[in-house]
């Protein structure tokens, strides 16, 4: 009889009652708020980091690709490469054959 007294307590909701947990009432609801506050601090500090691993990939792909076109732009700029590139194009320019020479204004 007193396990089916017991029990009819627990599913009746008289324990919270006989327990006292309603006086502390507001320490429940503070310690929920805190609860919840915590759970979406951690997933606001997740949804930041995905973000910037995202980021990051776009930074690694960005400066390769910067590389890439650095180098190859390198490349193109070289003398032998412009003369080529000149030549499909059908210019008539010629590569200087004297070397520079200075010019001096008269003081």
């Amino acid at each position: 009889m007193a396990k089916k007294n017991w029990m009819n307590e627990i599913l009746g909701g008289q324990i919270l009652l006989h327990s006292g947990i309603l006086q502390q009432a507001r320490y429940v609801l503070f310690i929920f708020v805190l609860v919840i506050i915590y759970i979406s601090i951690n997933f606001g500090m997740e949804r930041s980091l995905l973000i910037e691993r995202k980021n990051q990939r776009e930074l690694r792909h960005l400066k390769s690709d910067y590389t890439s076109k650095a180098s190859r732009l390198q490349y193109q700029s070289k003398r032998a490469e412009v003369e080529k590139r000149l030549l499909n194009l059908g210019s008539t320019i010629k590569a200087p054959v004297n070397p520079p020479k200075r010019v001096i204004i008269g003081e």
